[in-house]
């Protein structure tokens, strides 16, 4: 199966000018499923340096992805309006110069790996759930924390488009930890606040 960078690399090269529309996005899976469409998305701001901004709406798409997840479907669709959105040519330089790189680096240690624990419905709606929880924290803009989720989304769907579940299982684990920790440091200045 052909890697994924090169895959995107492929559709950034044959892309417009003026960018790529999130339809051509599912166009270009080759069969890989939820797996492609959520890298595409959580690729920009899963970068070291991300691109500041694109954390929130990405975020919101990643969701509509989780809920079908959720409900078992085999492969995403997105309401016509999301099908037709255009990514910015601004943000497909900025995968194809740090963002394809980045992806090469992490997918070299992914292999199809503990493939029976994706063939239980129960698998499938755990990892929608995880997604959607950490796409919901993940579209709070807490300045320093998108990254973080970007990755375990990123890791998700390296898993699930490569058939692994080793990266699955280690992006969700990073996801609600990372999570948790955001959720727990904002209850306590909350309450931090009221007791002022």
């Amino acid at each position: 199966m052909q890697r994924l960078s090169l895959e995107l690399e492929e559709l950034i090269t044959a892309a417009n000018p003026d960018g790529i529309k999130v339809g051509e996005l599912l166009d270009t899976m080759s069969g890989r499923g939820f797996g492609f469409l959520l890298v595409a998305l959580s690729l920009p701001s899963a970068l070291p340096i991300p691109a500041i901004g694109y954390a929130t709406p990405f975020a919101l798409l990643i969701m509509l992805v989780a809920l079908q997840v959720i409900a078992g479907r085999s492969s995403p669709i997105l309401p016509r309006r999301v099908h037709n959105k255009n990514i910015s040519a601004r943000t497909v330089d900025f995968i194809q110069k740090r963002g394809i790189p980045f992806l090469r680096r992490i997918e070299r240690f992914s292999k199809p790996r503990l493939e029976s624990l994706s063939k239980g419905r129960l698998f499938g709606f755990f990892v929608g759930m995880v997604i959607l929880f950490v796409a919901l924290v993940m579209a709070i803009p807490i300045p320093g924390t998108n990254t973080i989720f970007s990755i375990a989304i990123l890791l998700i769907g390296i898993g699930l488009a490569n058939n692994d579940e080793l990266f699955v299982l280690g992006g969700g684990l990073l996801g609600l930890t990372a999570a948790a920790v955001v959720i727990a440091s904002l209850i306590a200045g909350g309450l931090a606040l009221h007791h002022l």
